[in-house]
């Protein structure tokens, strides 16, 4: 039986609820299997979000992963389920196990695309050996905001046609294993200076602004056959006066599947994040979205913070709000049963329901994360004539430290570096992208002083006694140079 008549003989058997499951993508706390399967069987879902907090180990992930696809194999809708995870380079899973190469920023400044094809190809194939079948990657956005809270390393570049081809090379990775390849947060997410995890940021372009400077990348990423964009929770006011991009009919139906005649799967960002949160209740945004065109309603954001919310009672009341709309007539079934078609097209067509072997040798992870990271390396200035290889000449290197939050893991960051660039001079520079939500060093949270001044007054004493020795300056965004003026000389 071909797939197609499979499934039209399939969904008038299903009832709403069964439907309606099927286009959540849900996370779970901590190991917590059972209610992982409880969601397969009882609540229908069609996928999870999976972090190191489900699966810490490659072999925990595996059994994870089978666990989990044996239970949805056992259902009258037996697809297979979405098992999605943030394997993007600058964020990842399963770190210690496995190749995240230099991140997107260092592919987009070595600007090789076979390299950034390979890094993909690696990122899809080690998750393929455990099963998890969907990458939620690349980032399309172009960083063209130095301001920007969130995107910074994740993306490519702050150029349009640059971050268009590494998105397109990156696709073509995923795509070279079968795995599945999501472009995000479309329309974009790139000239933000909002986090959309903490509030719902704003961009005032208009649609032709839009189409030179943002939406290349995925049209991009189109044309290469992406089969999964992620939506992002912005609001764009010149096209949607009312709506945010991912409860926008507008942007979601007219403009990605009509105009720009994206075929595969719209997966919202998360609906927990605040950005959402404070502007609408679960279930009304999870309707809206819906209504507004997406295939897939993503809830990834209980295992931050499970200990202080209800998220299993959020996650029932979210779905059981979307099956309510749909017998009362606010949603219609017609609606859930093309959107409910599609995904199983998608699905029945596309989507391992097991793990895979990799074609790569065991060793090309590595070689490619490596050769991408030597690559990246960018040469600003070099007065001394020093080769690339020359580091271990280099009297000091001051590394910046971002994102570490605590005592423990600013020392372990420390202990990475120094093994990592040992017989050098290593000092480190503190710093904080968002100082008012990240205490730093001896940086008040309370603090008014500017980024900038803030890292300055860190770095003041080693300028003094150090500036004259520094031979490298190892940075994690490239705009952060302005904070050593001494390189500018």
């Amino acid at each position: 039986m071909s797939y197609m008549k499979k499934i039209e003989q399939l969904i008038p058997t299903l009832s709403i609820e069964e439907k309606v499951g099927q286009l959540f993508v849900l996370a779970f706390a901590g190991q917590d299997t059972e209610y992982a399967l409880d969601l397969v069987k009882n609540m229908h879902v069609g996928g999870f979000y999976l972090t190191d907090d489900n699966a810490n180990t490659l072999q925990e992930a595996s059994i994870l992963s089978a666990q989990l696809q044996k239970q949805a194999a056992l259902r009258a809708c037996d697809a297979p389920l979405l098992l999605a995870v943030d394997q993007e380079g600058a964020w990842g899973i399963l770190t210690k196990e496995t190749d995240l190469g230099p991140g997107n920023l260092a592919l987009g400044a070595a600007n090789e695309l076979e390299l950034t094809e390979s890094m993909y190809q690696v990122f899809a194939e080690q998750m393929q050996t455990i099963g998890y079948n969907t990458l939620l990657s690349p980032c399309a956005d172009v960083n063209s905001n130095p301001d920007n809270p969130i995107i910074g390393q994740r993306s490519f570049g702050e150029t349009t046609d640059h971050v268009a081809k590494h998105v397109a090379a990156a696709v073509k990775g995923i795509n070279n294993t079968g795995n599945i390849a999501c472009a995000k947060h479309f329309p974009g997410h790139g000239d933000t200076a909002t986090d959309s995890h903490r509030a719902l940021p704003e961009v005032t372009k208009n649609i032709n602004q839009l189409l030179d400077e943002d939406l290349p990348p995925f049209i991009a990423a189109i044309e290469n056959d992406v089969g999964v964009i992620m939506t992002a929770h912005i609001n764009y006011p010149e096209i949607d006066a009312q709506y945010p991009a991912t409860l926008s009919k507008k942007i979601l139906t007219e403009l990605l599947k009509e105009q720009l005649g994206f075929k595969g799967l719209i997966i919202t960002d998360s609906m927990n994040m605040w950005a959402m949160r404070k502007n609408y209740s679960p279930s009304q945004a999870a309707i809206l979205a819906l209504k507004a065109g997406a295939h897939l309603v993503m809830l990834s954001e209980e295992h931050y913070e499970n200990e202080t919310t209800p998220y299993k009672q959020i996650q029932k009341e979210t779905i059981t709000g979307v099956v309510d709309a749909v017998h009362s007539g606010e949603l219609s079934e017609v609606q859930i049963d093309e959107t409910l078609k599609h995904i199983l097209c998608f699905k029945y067509q596309k989507v391992n329901d097991s793990a895979v072997k990799a074609k790569s040798p065991t060793d090309f992870g590595k070689k490619i994360a490596n050769a991408a990271a030597r690559q990246a390396i960018q040469v600003l200035r070099n007065n001394d004539g020093l080769s690339r290889e020359a580091t271990e000449v280099f009297d000091t290197i001051v590394v910046g430290l971002y994102d570490c939050s605590t005592t423990s893991e600013i020392e372990e960051a420390k202990a990475f570096w120094k093994n990592r660039l040992r017989g050098a001079n290593v000092r480190f520079s503190l710093a904080a992208q968002n100082p008012q939500h990240r205490p730093y060093a001896n940086v008040s949270t309370k603090t008014n002083s500017s980024y900038t001044s803030m890292i300055l007054k860190i770095c003041k004493p080693w300028f003094r006694d150090f500036c004259m020795k520094i031979s490298a300056v190892l940075l994690w965004l490239p705009w952060n140079l302005c904070l050593f003026p001494c390189q500018h000389k």
